[in-house]
């Protein structure tokens, strides 16, 4: 089994058509979930968008 594509939060955003900010915010508050890259930065798996996309919509 493939690991699935690790997202910055701006590219999860473009893909949700909502601002940056409301990624990072449910980033912060779990409920999405993270993963850290190897730049120290933390990323979303894009198959955790479908399950968002509940949640906001």
């Amino acid at each position: 089994m493939s690991e699935p594509e690790v997202l910055l939060p701006a590219e999860a955003a473009r893909r949700l058509r909502v601002p940056t900010r409301v990624i990072v915010e449910a980033m912060y508050e779990k409920k999405v979930p993270r993963v850290q890259l190897e730049d120290g930065t933390l990323g979303i798996p894009s198959d955790a968008l479908d399950s968002f996309q509940i949640q906001a919509g």
